[in-house]
């Protein structure tokens, strides 16, 4: 059986054990049991194959946590499918250069997604809201499933039901897909001319799962709160159930809401949702509910002076962990609250490299990956064997990697790995630029990495038009390059060199950035 029908197999024996057991739960208290989660998945996969899906074909999919992300991720993947994951943050020139690059045969979209997205004026609105609504609906070509009821001006869209009942007609017979073969294309942040796809294949996705589960040793009754399919996966397919978190801005009252609520057992979250959570917390004097007994923290640098406060709002015998790993790898390491605070020596413990994940430094002191979680390559570039972190690191005398420092500039903010030497020649060529910049400020307060531009204008150019050009160039909804790229600070400025050869000095702009943002 091929690790793809292996998902669905996994789902029938959790069903077969408690049916009626509650499996997910969404933010509006829609809930779906174990059996209709394992049924609904292959009736899915099943009406793909039976409407056309082949072996990789891929398919853009633009779905929000939840019931329906879910199945359908499961579905396309059993099928033979690649996920091409849509970022609803990117801005449409990005969005078209991603589309260029990975030919999607068909788009999976939310009904609102694909109705609203045709229409000019709606996603005029939604710009001005502060929403970057994709062109979803403009795409020709391709084939469309609707996930919701029709709405006017989405076009011709096949609906689930179908979906359904051709897969029902058709008896559908589920081809041979390879666990080499790719499975999910997630782009990181990129431009027009240089998106950047992340390709895992259906082995790597199920190392990532194998690894995770056995960490957080998930079992039947618990419960997890989480919005990323790399946590809710395993936890599925140990009978544990999921509660998905809304959508939208952090609210740290909400979630202690829902962690009362549903009894939570495990809770994962990014390093600025666990600030804002323990600043809420130690204010009003409280603790994490008890029924917590893990916590999960990734996404970002995990600071020590951050973890000794959130100590302090752990229920009694709950463990809590923080997580090292990217886009191309994860994860790469796992380090207790514990051990983290325990070590008193040089730079940064991430802990020792997860079950079966390869680690060296090299010349430079570079950190390296491999493992069988290690992504297939970057889309339509060769295949990799392993991966450079961009992170200076020391391996100490227990096997843990101990991290010192950034080799090369990639800046990680939130769950976005960016990449300046992608975005900078592109604001380059924006009239009146010489040259530009970015870097990245880490924040105490937010918890998280600040994107900082610096531009240097061309002589002659009057500097407040060029900055007023590149704001509007970066503006959201028509970025030249992708949003979650967006710098917090644009700042006219002349860029700092150092040696004979005038070599740009990111050294000293990162501390001339900390002052301007101070």
């Amino acid at each position: 059986m091929s690790g793809a029908l292996a998902l669905l197999a996994r789902l029938d024996a959790r069903a077969a054990e408690r049916p009626d057991a509650v499996a997910l739960v969404e933010p509006s208290g829609r809930a779906i049991t174990r059996q209709a989660l394992a049924t609904r998945a292959r009736a899915i996969a099943d009406g793909l194959v039976a409407t056309g899906m082949h072996p990789g074909d891929h398919a853009l999919f633009a779905i929000r946590p939840g019931v329906d992300a879910i199945v359908y991720m499961i579905g396309v993947v059993a099928a033979g499918g690649v996920l091409v994951a849509a970022d609803l943050g990117t801005g449409d020139s990005v969005f078209a250069a991603q589309v260029a690059m990975s030919r999607p045969r068909w788009i999976i979209a939310e009904s609102l997604l694909l109705a609203a997205s045709r229409s000019t004026a709606v996603r005029r609105l939604a710009r001005w809201r502060g929403l970057s609504l994709l062109p979803l609906g403009s795409l020709d070509g391709v084939r469309r499933i609707r996930v919701g009821h029709w709405l006017p001006g989405m076009g011709r869209a096949t609906s689930e039901r179908a979906l359904l009942r051709a897969g029902r007609a058709g008896g559908a017979l589920h081809p041979h897909v390879d666990d080499t073969a790719p499975a999910i294309i997630v782009f990181t942040s990129g431009t027009t001319a240089a998106p950047k796809g992340v390709v895992h294949s259906r082995r790597s996705i199920g190392a990532t799962l194998g690894i995770i589960g056995a960490q957080l040793a998930f079992r039947s009754g618990d419960v997890l709160y989480s919005r990323d399919v790399h946590l809710i996966l395993p936890a599925l397919f140990a009978g544990a159930r999921v509660v998905v978190p809304p959508g939208g801005r952090y609210s740290p009252s909400r979630m202690l809401t829902s962690l009362v609520k549903h009894g939570v057992t495990h809770l994962f979250a990014v390093t600025a949702e666990a600030r804002a959570l323990a600043a809420h917390l130690t204010s009003r004097g409280g603790v994490i509910p008890g029924t917590v007994r893990e916590v999960m923290i990734g996404a970002a640098p995990v600071r020590v002076d951050f973890l000794r406060g959130f100590q302090s709002v752990l229920p009694a015998g709950a463990r809590a962990w923080c997580v090292y790993g990217m886009t191309e790898l994860l994860p790469a390491a796992f380090v207790t609250l514990h051990e983290k605070l325990a070590h008193d020596g040089e730079g940064d413990l991430i802990g020792p490299p997860a079950e079966g994940v390869g680690v060296r430094i090299d010349a430079d002191g570079e950190l390296v990956l491999r493992g069988a979680n290690l992504f297939a390559g970057y889309f339509g570039q060769p295949p990799v064997l392993e991966q450079r972190t961009g992170d200076l690191a020391r391996i100490d005398a227990q096997g843990r990697i101990v991290l010192l420092g950034r080799a090369k500039d990639m800046i990680i903010r939130g769950r976005y790995n960016i990449y300046p030497e992608l975005h900078e020649p592109v604001i380059e060529r924006i009239a009146g630029v010489a040259r530009c910049a970015m870097v990245g400020v880490f924040d105490d307060a937010s918890a998280d990495e600040r994107v900082v531009l610096a531009v240097e204008p061309d002589v002659g150019s009057a500097g407040s038009d060029v900055l007023a050009r590149v704001r509007h160039a970066l503006r959201p909804g028509a970025s030249i390059i992708d949003e979650s790229a967006a710098p917090d600070l644009i700042r006219l400025a002349t860029l700092p060199t150092v040696g004979r050869s005038h070599k740009l000095d990111k050294q000293a702009l990162r501390a001339r950035a900390r002052e301007w943002l101070a």
